[in-house]
Parts: C-alpha cells; sequence; structure tokens
C-alpha cells in the first residue's frame, strides 16, 4: 500500500457512520442522539459525494458540542477522505488543508483534556480521539517526509488507543485504528527500512482481524471499517470477490451514494459479469439523469478517486476504454438514447488519453447525433474544437467540481 493511500484510509477512520448498538451489547465512543444524528447526516453526505453539505454537517455537530473532541475528529476525516477522491484538492484550495490540519491540532488538544477525567469513560473517549487524530498527525507527518516526527506521533497513537482498550476492552472502535496500523506497518514497503531501524513491527493477519472485529461489533465505526476492508480488497489485493459483498453491504447502508455503485460497476466487470456490471452502471446514469447538474461536481471522485495522481494516465485509460468497448457493443441495435451519448464521449476522453485523436473525433461526431446528456453536446464540439488531452480533462473535470 503507498503512503497516500494508506494516509488517506487512516484518516477516513474518523469518519465513522453511526448505527445501532449491537445486541450484545458492545461499548465504544458516546455521542448524544442529536449529535449522532448530526455524524450520520454528515456521513450520508460525504458518500453521497455531497462535499461541502457533509462539511457543514461536521461543522454543525462542533457548534453542538464544542468542547468535545469528536467534531473535530469527523471533520478532518471528511476533509481528507475529499482530498483522496478529489485529484488535486488542498493544490486547489488550500484553506481545505489549514482547516484539516486545524482540526488534527484542536481533536488532539481537547481529548489530551478529556484523558485526565475523572470519569473512566472519558478517559476512554479521549484516549480514542488522541489515538486516532495523533496517528493521523503521524501519517501527516510521513506525507512530509518528516519521519522521526512520524514515528514518535505514531507511537503514541498506539500507546492511547491500547489505553483506552486496558479502560474499556470492549471498547472495539479503537480495534480499527490498532488494526490499521498493524495492517500498514507491515504493507508500507517504502519505509520498511525505516521502520525496522525504529523498531516498527506490522502483522497482516492480525491487523485484518482487529479490522474484522471492528467491523463485527464497533459501535460508530463498523461501516468505516467496511470501507477500509473494500479500499484493502481492491487497491491493494485486487480480490474483487473479496470486495463485491463489502461492495453490496455499503450500497445496502447507503442506497442514496453513486460511490458505491459506481464500486459495483467495477468489481462486477472484473469478476466477468459483464451484465451485472453494465447493469449497475445504467442505475448510476439513471441517478445522475435525474438532476445531471446537483450530479455534475461527483464526476470528478467517480473518474480519478480511485486513481490518485494516476488519474486519466494511459493505464486508467487503457481499463475504462475496455468497459466503455463492452458496454457500447450491448447497446447496438437500442434505439439510440441518452446513455449512449455519455458511453460515446468517455469512449472519446479516454482515446484522447492514450494518443488516439483519429478515432477520438469520430467519438465526437457520434454524440453530437445523439439525444444529449446534460454536458456532452457541448463537451463533444469542445473537443472537436480542440485536443482534449490529459490536463484539459483534469481541468474540466475540475470546472465541473467548482474547483476552477
Amino acid at each position: 500500500m503507498n503512503a497516500r493511500r494508506a494516509f488517506v484510509l487512516f484518516v477516513a477512520l474518523a469518519a465513522a457512520v453511526p448505527r445501532p448498538a449491537p445486541a450484545a451489547a458492545e461499548e465504544g465512543p458516546r455521542l448524544d442522539p442529536v449529535a449522532a444524528a448530526q455524524l450520520d447526516e454528515g456521513l450520508r453526505r460525504l458518500y453521497s459525494l455531497d462535499y461541502a453539505q457533509s462539511r457543514a454537517a461536521f461543522r454543525k455537530l462542533i457548534e453542538l458540542q464544542p468542547d468535545s473532541s469528536f467534531g473535530y475528529l469527523f471533520e478532518a476525516g471528511g476533509i481528507w477522505w475529499e482530498s483522496s477522491q478529489e485529484y488535486g484538492l488542498f493544490t486547489d484550495t488550500p484553506t481545505l488543508q489549514g482547516l484539516f490540519e486545524e482540526d488534527v491540532d484542536e481533536a488532539i488538544r481537547k481529548a489530551e483534556i478529556e484523558t485526565r477525567s475523572r470519569d473512566p469513560r472519558v478517559r476512554a473517549d479521549g484516549y480514542f480521539v488522541s489515538g486516532m487524530a495523533l496517528g493521523t498527525l503521524g501519517q501527516w507527518r510521513l506525507m512530509k517526509h518528516r519521519w522521526i516526527d512520524a514515528y514518535f506521533a505514531g507511537k503514541k497513537a498506539i500507546k492511547n488507543l491500547k489505553k483506552c482498550k486496558k479502560l474499556n476492552d470492549r471498547y472495539f472502535d479503537a480495534d480499527l485504528g490498532l488494526g490499521v496500523f498493524d495492517y500498514q506497518s507491515a504493507n508500507l514497503t517504502g519505509i520498511a527500512k525505516l521502520g525496522f531501524l525504529l523498531g516498527i513491527r506490522g502483522n497482516e493477519k492480525r491487523g485484518l482481524a482487529e479490522i474484522w472485529n471492528a467491523a463485527d461489533k464497533s459501535r460508530y465505526a463498523a461501516r468505516q471499517a467496511a470501507e477500509f476492508l473494500l479500499s484493502i480488497y481492491i487497491l491493494d489485493k485486487r480480490d474483487f470477490a473479496s470486495a463485491l459483498p463489502l461492495i453490496e453491504r455499503l450500497e445496502g447502508q447507503m442506497p442514496e451514494s453513486p460511490y458505491y455503485i459506481f464500486l459495483e460497476t467495477l468489481a462486477r466487470f472484473h469478476l466477468n459479469d459483464a451484465a451485472g456490471s453494465r447493469a449497475a452502471a445504467r442505475r448510476l446514469f439513471d441517478m445522475a439523469h435525474k438532476d445531471p447538474v446537483a450530479f455534475r461536481p461527483k464526476w470528478l471522485t467517480l473518474i480519478c478517486g480511485l486513481s490518485g495522481s494516476a488519474c486519466l494516465e494511459p493505464g486508467d485509460a487503457t481499463g475504462a476504454l475496455a468497459w466503455l468497448d463492452d458496454a457500447l457493443e450491448s447497446e447496438e441495435g437500442r434505439a439510440p438514447d441518452a446513455f449512449q451519448a455519455l458511453l460515446r464521449l468517455l469512449r472519446g476522453q479516454a482515446l484522447e488519453d492514450l494518443s488516439r485523436r483519429d478515432e477520438a473525433t469520430i467519438e465526437y461526431r457520434k454524440v453530437a447525433a445523439l439525444p444529449p446528456f446534460d454536458f456532452t453536446r457541448a463537451r463533444a464540439a469542445q473537443c472537436l474544437a480542440a485536443t482534449c488531452g490529459r490536463d484539459e480533462q483534469l481541468r474540466w473535470l475540475k470546472s465541473l467540481d467548482g474547483a476552477e
């Protein structure tokens, strides 16, 4: 797992969707009903890719409980998940990076106050938030190549998460942080030498078991544990057979999320279920077609979210082209519709990324003859008038997102 993706996943632990307490009465973080509802709204918006509304919900949580460390941790997690999905977000909007850093610092400061409480439940919460936030800080320093500072922050993070579990061995939300540390430490090959010198020892098997424990038993982190496992199966192991049940689980819990429908499209295609993949893509298109203007900011995440800095590079375009060719072949003989227009436009863009301009222009001309979907005709006309290479495509996607 590369360092950037690992950092994304660790910070995203903050963004845990509430669920009812399991029958076995496991314990964990405590939020009052109003705050829990606000957290749920923030996460629902986050995974629906409505980022501005998500940040507003997390900020409201902070306003509701200004002395609590949780709101700052949740807001930081939401911002970083957004940054992982929207290519170049922090570069384009440095104020969000600043807010993220402020949230991490404030979460740590308030959590340290909570760890001095006489109430063991408050202390457990404080150690949990402190552990998660310090882990976040450590990996932020890792991203900035501040290796020693990263090590000491990470060491203290694990120490505090273990203190949380010592106070309450049924605080299964902390298992997620412990599991992520174990998994990451075993897989961050780029700093393996540093880890050896500093005594960092990971254990992938134990880490996966801890994350599954959080997925099955935690109060607030169950869905985020499933999200972390999903990222492991898709990005690290390319194990789409294991990923699909988790996708279906998360999609069932958040049916309004286009993100999980997109992941289902991807997983089914890799599992040679082309028909199921196309059916999922149709559902995604129907969601976009209901309100195309509101859907525009979501395209950057859907196209670039899994690829990061490799978005629209030749390898990315080759994979997209394989899916588009199959989908368009299945559309032959059907009545022309706006879905086909979108597929043709995307195929033209993929061909541009592969420097196949002549073939791309053929696709753009076909778009003009099909029923329009939102931007398809205008975008095809732009790309007929001038080459739409990778840099220009990224600029255009960001303009849909409002980043430019």
